[in-house]
C-alpha cells in the first residue's frame, strides 16, 4: 500500500483551485436522451458483481444539468453491478477533500481538477491506472498528460472546456466587418482592433461599446505568456515571472490594453464576459464553451458566431480546463472505482455525461459518436481541444494567480511597468511559498 506524503500534504493545506467555472459549461445537445436510462448491453453492464457493496464517489456541486448528469450515470453503474453508488458533494472542495485526506477518510474515487493535479498529484492519494486498462490511446493526448506525473498517469479526464472566440454579428455588419474578417492571428489584431474600436465609437458614441474584452487571470493569458518555451515556475515550482520572454509576451497584452481596444468586463461595468457579450457592450470576447449555454438562455436575441482562437507567433493556442477521476491509494474498493472510471469516462459514459451537463468529451470517439460538429459552436470548442493547453502551473498556481491579478491593474493604470509588475507579482507568490514550507 501507497504512503502518503503527509509533509508535502500538510505543507499544501493552504493551496485552493484557481476560480474560473471550469467545469460549468452551457448548452447540450440531445443525444443524452437516446443513452439515458439504458444499461442492457453497455459499458455500466461491464464484469463485475458488486452485490451489497457500496462506491463512494467524490464530487462538487454542480448546476440542474450537471446533477442530473451524475444521477443517471449513478443509477446505470447501480442496475448494472447490482451496488451502491453514493456521491459525496462537497460544498468546499479543496478543504473538506483535504480533511478526510488527512482522517484518511477519502472517496474511493473522486475529481481532480486539472488544475490542482500537480499538487495532489505528488501527495502520494492517488493510484497509478494502467493506459490500456483505461483506453488512454483514445483520449486526447494533452488531457492525460494534464494528469501524469513522474510516477505515471493518476487521473482519467471526464470532461473538458476550451476557450473560442465569440463575435457579434450585428456589430462587426454595422461597423463593415463579417466574422471571416476577424484576424486568424494575434500579430495582426492591433490594427484590425484599432479600426474596429474606432468605428464603433463613430456608430454608437465613444466608449460606449469595447471592441474586445480581456481577462486579468493566468488560467485565460498562460498561454501567451508561455509561448516561446518561456516557464513560469521552476523545478521547486516557486514563480519566474520576470524572465525577458515572459515580459516580453507580457508587454504585448499590456499593448492591447494601453491602446483601448482590450477592456474587462468591470471596464465596462459588469460582472463576466458572457454578460458583457450578452448586453450588446462588446463586439468579440474569447470564452469558454460554457457560455454558451448563457447566451442561448438569457440573450437569445444576440446573433453572434464562433471562430478558432487566433495563433500567436505561428503557434494555435487555446486554453483547456479539465477534470478527471482518480482512484483514493487507501480505498478498500478499488476494483468497483476502476469499474466505475472505464464506465464513466467510456463513448456512452461520455455521452450521458457531456450531452447533459453541457461539456465536452475528451476522447475523440466520443466526440464523433456525439456528433458535436453537427454544432457549429460545440464543433470549433471540439477542434480547439486538441492544441490547447490545460490550465496547470505546479503546486502552487493559486498563489500565483493571486499575486498575478493583484499587480495587473497596477501596470494598466500605469502605476507599475511591466518589469516591476511581474516583478512584484513574483516576489508576493514566492514570498507566500516560502511561508507556506
Amino acid at each position: 500500500m501507497k504512503k502518503i506524503n503527509r509533509r508535502s500534504f500538510l505543507v499544501g493545506c493552504g493551496v485552493t483551485a484557481a476560480a474560473a467555472a471550469l467545469t460549468a459549461c452551457g448548452g447540450s445537445s440531445s443525444t443524452a436522451a437516446s443513452t439515458a436510462g439504458s444499461s442492457a448491453g453497455s459499458a455500466a453492464s461491464g464484469s463485475g458483481d458488486f452485490s451489497g457493496r457500496t462506491l463512494t464517489v467524490g464530487i462538487w456541486g454542480g448546476n440542474d444539468q450537471e446533477t442530473a448528469g451524475i444521477n443517471q450515470l449513478k443509477e446505470n453503474f447501480e442496475a448494472a453491478h447490482n451496488c451502491t453508488v453514493e456521491l459525496k458533494v462537497y460544498t468546499d472542495f479543496n478543504t473538506q477533500f483535504q480533511a478526510d485526506l488527512i482522517g484518511q477518510t477519502a472517496p474511493d474515487t473522486f475529481y481532480v481538477d486539472g488544475s490542482m493535479f500537480p499538487f495532489y498529484g505528488s501527495l502520494g492519494v492517488m493510484d497509478v491506472l494502467d493506459p490500456e486498462a483505461y483506453e488512454m490511446d483514445a483520449f486526447y493526448p494533452n488531457l492525460i498528460e494534464a494528469f501524469t506525473n513522474d510516477e505515471g498517469t493518476l487521473c482519467i479526464p471526464k470532461d473538458v472546456s476550451t476557450l473560442a472566440t465569440y463575435y457579434n454579428i450585428d456589430l462587426l455588419a454595422a461597423c463593415g466587418y463579417t466574422g471571416d474578417d476577424i484576424p486568424d492571428s494575434y500579430d495582426d489584431y492591433m490594427a484590425f482592433l484599432t479600426d474596429l474600436q474606432a468605428k464603433l465609437d463613430e456608430a454608437y458614441g465613444k466608449n460606449q461599446i469595447a471592441a474586445m474584452t480581456y481577462n486579468q487571470d493566468l488560467s485565460r493569458n498562460l498561454c501567451i505568456l508561455q509561448d516561446g518555451g518561456n516557464s513560469l515556475i521552476d523545478d521547486e515550482g516557486y514563480a519566474t515571472l520576470t524572465g525577458e520572454g515572459v515580459v516580453n509576451n507580457m508587454q504585448f497584452i499590456l499593448d492591447f490594453v494601453n491602446a483601448g481596444v482590450w477592456k474587462t468586463p468591470s471596464d465596462l461595468g459588469l460582472g463576466w464576459n458572457g454578460e458583457a457579450f450578452g448586453t450588446g457592450k462588446v463586439a468579440i470576447m474569447e470564452e469558454g464553451n460554457w457560455v454558451y449555454g448563457t447566451l442561448k438562455n438569457d440573450y437569445s436575441d444576440i446573433n453572434f458566431g464562433v471562430k478558432a482562437m487566433p495563433s500567436y507567433n505561428g503557434t494555435q493556442y487555446s486554453m483547456s480546463y479539465t477534470v478527471g477521476y482518480g482512484i483514493y491509494s487507501l480505498s478498500q474498493n478499488k476494483d468497483m472505482a476502476s469499474a466505475w472510471i472505464k464506465y464513466v469516462t467510456s463513448v456512452e459514459g461520455e455521452d450521458i455525461w457531456c450531452s447533459t451537463a453541457g461539456c465536452l468529451p475528451p476522447r475523440a470517439d466520443a466526440a464523433e459518436a456525439m456528433d458535436v460538429e453537427s454544432d457549429p459552436v460545440w464543433k470549433v470548442h471540439s477542434e480547439m481541444t486538441k492544441c490547447s493547453l490545460p490550465w496547470q502551473l505546479g503546486n502552487n498556481a493559486s498563489l500565483i494567480n493571486t499575486a498575478y491579478q493583484n499587480y495587473f491593474p497596477l501596470a494598466v493604470s500605469g502605476e507599475m511597468t511591466t518589469q516591476e509588475f511581474l516583478q512584484a507579482a513574483q516576489d508576493q507568490a514566492n514570498q507566500e511559498i516560502t511561508n507556506a514550507g
